[in-house]
């Protein structure tokens, strides 16, 4: 090793200038995220996976292939649409009651 010159005095460090801010910056106009990006009016949307097995996924796709829909998604929309309508009464309340609560959910999630 070198030889280390230990003196007792402290070095001083040349003081740091001050920041100088400029002028405040004022918010005019507030953007909205609503007023930028297109929400559907129906809440908030998310892609998500539903599992089946493979037998039910084939059944969709020989669906699609006689032409039920353009997609699965569209077609399952269809198939769970028109088990709504087929609902009693005091069922499709029920159910229109626990798709209220199951929307309000997603929508305190984003």
């Amino acid at each position: 090793m070198g030889m280390l010159k230990h003196d007792d005095k402290k070095i001083s460090k040349p003081k740091k200038s001050t920041l100088e801010r400029g002028t405040k910056v004022v918010v005019e106009n507030q953007v909205k995220r609503k007023d930028v990006v297109d929400m559907p009016d129906s809440g908030v949307t998310f892609p998500v996976n539903v599992r089946v097995d493979n037998h039910i996924r084939n059944k969709i796709s020989a669906l699609l292939n006689l032409g039920m829909a353009k997609s699965q998604k569209e077609l399952v929309k269809q198939l769970v649409e028109n088990e709504i309508d087929r609902l009693p009464e005091s069922d499709k309340s029920r159910f229109d009651r626990m798709f209220e609560i199951l929307e309000e959910k997603d929508n305190m999630k984003s």
